[in-house]
């Protein structure tokens, strides 16, 4: 029993391992066959690229396709999304088939991914552009940025650069985005070449030597991006109209290299010194290109020249027009820097009319100081009409050795008529009588210096009374109002005259003058009193010496006295006293209450 047993006892562990050994491989079958089934993606998974991977500066027309890959073995659940962000530079995506920016997704070839409708989220940008998706492993889709109808589609930025589109993706319904391992880029390339630019402009130098500092130019599409595949030649030359001062000088030396669109010259220089200097760029149908202005700069100060010249002619009391004298090397280059460009400059009359004078302030003609080897002188004014000439001077305290300069023949003429004076003032006259010598006028600049204009009226006027003919007389040729026939009836002492004339200052009043009664001896003398009301019983006259002061009955000499109203009360002066200057007074008495009224005194000169 006991050797039987033993066998039977080993068969039935053979048969166990049996078993054992099939349940090991089913086992491994379906545990193998649970390795290979697909499990969740995660947030960040997915690989997403575009195309193109390059466009033009400021083109339009574009349609950028960003097309996304799960990767093996892992699906994206439903819930799940992937964002694209636009920058704002971008044409702005949209969910209108109409709009440039029209924005669609579109399952790949095979796929069965489920996917939404986008949406676009960012006002005036960045915009993103989330896909709600959930995809098998392996599978892709392609959102296309620029489907719609509208003619311009994706407009690229004007700006060369690279332009990152940030990706991310969702796995699931719970949770943030995350950003994708790789992110798409296109590269915006610059336009056509559009225009030079100067990025470097010449420096200040000394004539005949290479600048310091040589031009530098840039190939630049329309936008301002460096075209770096550009090969073209560049063509310099001196910017016309430049210098503003100084040269013209010639341009020469220059030899030139490119590299990525950047053009360096070497060599160049410039033959005459002059101010603000401008290089002209040129290079075939691109917009041609100034630089900024630069000086070149003289040798040593040696002499003075009038680079402005005084105007050939002006009006005396008026400013003649700005001019200038500049320091100056041998060559006739302006010293714009260094020794001479500071220095002080006088002007004094070379040649000039008897009593010219230059009448400006002494400040703007006596060490103007040169800005830039140039002194300008402003506000040169001459009273006196002549022929001048101007000598121009260096007094720089120092400085010696530098050469003068006169201008050419500077014309003064008198200036506009302003004023009138008298030539001939008036002088004493009988009354009635015609003055003479004739009062005479003349019309004067601001000066003082006589016009020559004819036609204009001028009208005499006195201090009291009234002129009772020839108060108005025309100038002649030489600008000279003669008033022949000057009449005034009313005798009176110390009287003044003016003349007028429209918008002419008036001539200062005249000297004083008399206008007397001439009488001889045996004159007949009238008085009308007024013998009304109550009557005149009697007139009586008397005389006083001299033309002024009080003259009464009591102080004067008794004509004679007159009791005939009918006659205007006449009396006759007989006896006279000696010729000269003397005033009459005439004395009524009341015929009722006997009063006496005596008349204002009256100038009367005595011509036996």
């Amino acid at each position: 029993m006991t050797a039987f047993s033993t066998p039977r006892h080993r068969l039935t562990w053979l048969i166990a391992g049996l078993v054992t050994t099939l349940i090991g491989v089913i086992i491994g079958v379906v545990g193998s066959t649970s390795a290979s089934a697909a499990s969740n993606a995660s947030s960040g998974d997915g690989a997403l690229v575009v195309t193109p991977t390059s466009v033009i500066a400021g083109s339009t027309g574009n349609r950028l396709t960003f097309t996304f890959t799960t990767p093996n073995g892992k699906d994206f659940a439903a819930g799940s999304f992937v964002t694209v962000v636009v920058p704002a530079m971008w044409t702005q995506p949209t969910t209108s088939s109409s709009d440039a920016g029209y924005t669609t997704v579109v399952a790949g070839a095979g796929s069965t991914c489920a996917l939404g409708t986008p949406s676009i989220t960012g006002g005036v940008g960045p915009w993103t552009i989330t896909v709600p998706q959930s995809c098998k492993a392996g599978e892709t889709f392609s959102i296309n940025y620029g489907a719609g109808t509208n003619a311009p589609q994706v407009t690229a930025p004007t700006l060369a650069q690279t332009a990152s589109f940030a990706a991310a993706s969702r796995a699931g319904a719970t949770g943030s985005a995350v950003n994708l391992a790789v992110q798409p880029q296109v590269s915006v390339n610059p336009a056509a070449a559009a225009a030079l630019v100067f990025t470097a402009s010449p420096s200040t130098s000394a004539v005949g030597v290479a600048f310091a500092t040589q031009p530098k130019l840039t190939v630049v599409d329309a936008f301002g991006n460096t075209v770096t595949n550009d090969n073209s030649a560049v063509t310099l030359s001196i910017t016309p109209g430049t210098p503003t001062n100084g040269g013209p000088g010639t341009l020469s030396g220059c030899t030139q290299t490119e590299t990525n669109g950047v053009i360096t010259f070497a060599g160049c220089k410039i033959s005459a010194s002059g101010t603000a200097y401008k290089l002209h760029a040129v290079d075939g149908s691109m917009t041609a290109v100034d630089s900024a202005a630069f000086n070149i700069t003289a040798g040593t100060a040696s002499k003075l020249a009038y680079t402005t010249s005084p105007p050939p002619s002006g009006a005396a009391g008026s400013a003649l027009s700005d001019f200038r004298v500049s320091v100056q090397d041998a060559a006739g280059n302006t010293v714009t820097t260094g020794n001479g460009s500071v220095d002080t400059i006088t002007l004094s009359i070379a040649s000039g009319p008897v009593g010219g004078a230059i009448n400006s302030l002494p400040s703007t003609y006596t060490n103007v100081a040169a800005i830039g080897g140039v002194a300008t002188f402003s506000g040169i004014v001459f009273n006196t009409p002549g022929t001048y000439t101007l000598k121009a001077s260096d007094t720089t305290a120092g400085r010696t050795g530098l050469t003068t300069v006169t201008s050419g023949s500077i014309q003064i003429s008198a200036g506009a008529a302003s004023k009138l004076v008298f030539i001939q003032g008036p002088s004493s006259v009988f009354a009635g009588g015609v003055m003479t010598p004739a009062v005479t006028v003349q019309l004067q600049d601001s000066s003082g210096n006589a016009v020559s204009t004819s036609g204009v009226s001028v009208t005499l006027a006195l201090s009291a009374g009234v002129i009772d003919s020839g108060a108005t007389a025309a100038t002649d040729a030489s600008g000279r109002a003669t008033f022949s026939g000057v009449v005034i009836n009313t005798a009176a002492i110390g009287l003044t005259m003016t003349a007028s004339a429209s918008g002419m200052t008036a001539a200062p009043a005249s000297g004083a003058f008399d206008v007397t009664v001439a009488v001889s001896n045996g004159a007949a003398l009238t008085d009308v009193a007024n013998d009304s009301g109550s009557g005149v019983k009697s007139v009586s006259y008397y005389y006083c010496t001299g033309y002024t002061g009080t003259c009464t009955s009591g102080n004067g000499v008794l004509i004679g006295a007159s009791t005939s109203a009918a006659g205007n009360y006449p009396v006759t002066w007989n006896g006279q006293p000696t010729n000269g200057a003397y005033r009459l007074v005439v004395v009524g008495t009341d015929n009722v209450t006997n009063v006496s009224q005596a008349s204002a005194s009256i100038p009367v000169t005595v011509t036996n």
